[in-house]
């Protein structure tokens, strides 16, 4: 699990390591597990998040969910709890890389774009977990387009 803060944002990367346990088809259960993640935040990060929040979810087949946690600033907090509202997108997640030399060996398992001088990787065959990995450590992940 990794955390960035962006301004009112918490970003909350899950790899697929993450949420096994996780079920993205059923709505009422995915909002029961993003309570109990949320409980997790506070207990081993000491991020509280009591309020009404906007989480997004983008939900990858490699690499896992990316969560997208916003204040909703509209609302009061009258209660010492946490209200969530809940949005789901599936996605195909781009790798954004400085050098493509590091995966020459398993460069045919991608599909690449250049815009604005970067260079993007999109996944369109399985990597083994090694390849997975060395990826996830050259690259900036974007998860949504």
């Amino acid at each position: 699990m990794k955390i960035d803060f962006m301004d009112n944002t918490c970003i909350v990367y899950l790899n697929k390591y993450n949420i096994i346990d996780m079920d993205f088809s059923n709505t009422k259960v995915l909002e029961r597990d993003l309570k109990s993640l949320l409980l997790r935040l506070k207990k081993y990060y000491k991020i509280d998040i009591k309020g009404y929040y906007n989480i997004t979810v983008y939900i990858d087949e490699y690499y896992g969910a990316v969560l997208k946690i916003e204040e909703d600033n509209d609302y009061y907090d009258y209660f010492d709890d946490t209200i969530i509202r809940m949005k789901k997108v599936k996605s195909n997640f781009l790798y954004e890389v400085d050098d493509i030399s590091y995966i020459d060996n398993y460069i045919n398992k991608f599909k690449i774009s250049i815009n604005d001088n970067k260079i993007y990787l999109a996944i369109n065959n399985e990597l083994n977990e090694n390849e997975y990995l060395n990826l996830l450590e050259i690259s900036n992940i974007v998860y949504k387009k």
